[in-house]
């Protein structure tokens, strides 16, 4: 991706639209790939770094079907946020990709499960994943992401949550307003961190 010379972030935030999903599957993988709960479900390089970031696919195609992706224009950054009350995505089918492995649909399992029961009760928007490309990371486009939705959580007068996996993910998030709430083990995986912004 080339770099300009100087952002205009404040053109550079938009919704993702499904022609962006090819784009935003890469960035995720490039930004993810060293991520402790990725690598932890897809440990496989040849899976994980497979050509196009196809390993996130059908989860971006569902989340951008829900209409709460945004994105920078060259898509060099990508936050997905799920609204309030946490709607059903539908997750298309890949009919090319062999069937994932028993261990992995297990760890799924496990996973869904924990952060089931972390999730906070009251209404919410939830950040499901914030990831910059490499080549573009500290130039604030993640926060300039996250302040689209932080803005509209401030006038519904409703709270931001997520959860992170490395310790420097927590000082990034309290430097944008959350606090951890919550922290616990996945059996045999990484330690995790929910964290809340307050209303």
């Amino acid at each position: 991706m080339s770099q300009p010379a100087i952002y205009d972030r404040a053109m550079q935030v938009r919704r993702a639209t499904p022609d962006d999903v090819g784009r935003a599957c890469v960035t995720a993988m490039r930004a993810f790939v060293d991520d402790p709960v990725m690598r932890w479900l897809y440990p496989d390089d040849e899976v994980f770094l497979a050509p196009g970031g196809s390993v996130f696919r059908p989860a971006m195609t569902g989340w951008i079907g829900l209409g709460e992706v945004w994105c920078s224009d060259d898509v060099a950054s990508v936050a997905v946020w799920i609204p309030p009350g946490r709607p059903e995505i539908e997750f298309p089918d890949d009919p090319d990709a062999p069937p994932p492995p028993p261990e992995r649909l297990e760890r799924f399992a496990i996973i869904g499960e924990a952060m089931a029961a972390q999730t906070p009760d009251e209404p919410h928007w939830y950040l499901q994943l914030l990831g910059t490309h490499p080549d573009w990371q500290r130039q604030g486009l993640g926060a300039a992401l996250m302040q689209v939705v932080f803005d509209r959580a401030d006038a519904e007068g409703l709270p931001c949550h997520l959860e992170t996996e490395s310790i420097e993910n927590v000082a990034y998030y309290r430097h944008h307003g959350f606090e951890v709430r919550s922290e616990w083990d996945l059996a045999d995986g990484p330690h995790m961190w929910g964290m809340h912004r307050p209303a």
